[in-house]
């Protein structure tokens, strides 16, 4: 049933603590860095009324909020809305929502919450635990979520859907393009196009090779979760891409922040979002494939 967010056991810093962030850093002068917008991801859809930064939220996380209710986060910042595939097809095989259902969900989401940057469809990534969990092929994963993206796009044409390429080897994300081609979808025209089944790769090498190729195409790639190792590298190629691992890098590590005053890690801290996300920021100015305007 669904529920109110609760009430956050860590605060916002005050605003004149967040001057030293990329997005209030911009309203005064150019940082070089927003040729690239980066979506901090976040579990706590709170924080949309709250966040200085462009925030990444999931639909599962969304949808636990009451229509209408109370507690329901009206965006103050750029957010985007990604569908959680990895974790739910991971976890349940096959996704427990149909198309109609979550294309109803997210106009909610854009009355109640505000018109989001782009939002996933109901893509099924590739990665090897999700291909054994579904019992599906690549081949299938890329005609399914060809296929959720087609109709949410015809049957909810008001939401800004995203498309998304998976695969796995190079050659599997070059099938797929081919395969929204004869579908009649150009993707090089698309305002953003999402890259799947990156962020747990071993070698960023092979996210290089697949973005190189798609972003010399002039597509306007967003990266899924990608590493800051990955953004280092490869920055040029992409032109938004998001992360939660600070959350989890917080959690495995037990990491706690001196002066935060909540329990626990600092894994649903706001300071430690901003803090990591500096480190994310510096990450892509040091990109050695990255030109400053």
């Amino acid at each position: 049933m669904p529920v109110h967010a609760p009430a956050p056991r860590a605060r916002w810093p005050p605003i004149h603590d967040l001057t030293i962030t990329p997005w209030t850093q911009a309203r005064r002068r150019c940082d070089p860095a927003r040729r690239l917008s980066f979506f901090l991801g976040t579990h706590r859809p709170w924080w949309l009324a709250h966040s200085p930064v462009p925030l990444c939220v999931s639909a599962h996380t969304l949808a636990t909020y009451v229509p209408g209710g109370r507690g329901l986060p009206i965006a103050g910042v750029p957010y985007a809305i990604d569908s959680g595939a990895f974790t739910e097809i991971r976890d349940h095989g096959e996704w427990r929502w149909n198309e109609d259902t979550y294309g109803g969900m997210v106009y909610r989401f854009m009355s109640d919450c505000g018109y989001p940057t782009f939002v996933a469809p109901l893509d099924y990534p590739c990665e090897s635990q999700v291909l054994l969990r579904s019992g599906g092929s690549v081949f299938e994963h890329q005609e399914w979520t060809l296929e959720s993206y087609l109709y949410l796009a015809r049957e909810f044409p008001h939401a800004p859907w995203m498309p998304v390429l998976q695969g796995w080897d190079p050659q599997d994300y070059v099938r797929h393009d081919e395969m929204y081609r004869n579908a009649g979808v150009d993707l090089a025209t698309q305002p953003r196009v999402g890259l799947g089944s990156v962020c747990r790769r071993s070698s960023i090498k092979e996210i290089g090779a697949i973005a190189g190729h798609f972003a010399r195409r002039g597509y306007k790639l967003h990266g899924f979760g990608l590493k800051a190792s990955a953004l280092r590298a490869y920055a040029s190629y992409f032109v938004s891409a998001d992360s939660l691992a600070w959350s989890y890098q917080a959690r495995v590590t037990d990491m706690r922040l001196p002066g935060c005053r909540h329990r626990g890690p600092c894994n649903n801290c706001p300071r430690w979002a901003l803090h990591w996300r500096e480190q994310v920021i510096t990450a892509i100015r040091a990109s050695e494939n990255y030109t400053p305007a």
